[in-house]
């Protein structure tokens, strides 16, 4: 399963939003950081697991 660009587009703007890091993030997603970043990434299209992408659903489907 892959990200799509608005999927990333929203990590980075919920990340802003909220004034986290890279690694506050991955910690709030419970993923590595290093992983966080390469999916965070516009230039990169990784592929994620099942749960690596529900996590990030549900994360971002929470208000802030």
């Amino acid at each position: 399963m892959y990200l799509t660009p608005e999927i990333k587009t929203a990590l980075r703007k919920k990340r802003g939003v909220l004034n986290l890091t890279k690694g506050e993030a991955a910690d709030q997603l419970g993923i590595n950081r290093l992983t966080y970043g390469r999916l965070e990434s516009p230039e990169r299209n990784e592929k994620v697991r099942q749960s690596t992408y529900e996590r990030i659903t549900l994360w971002l489907a929470q208000d802030y």
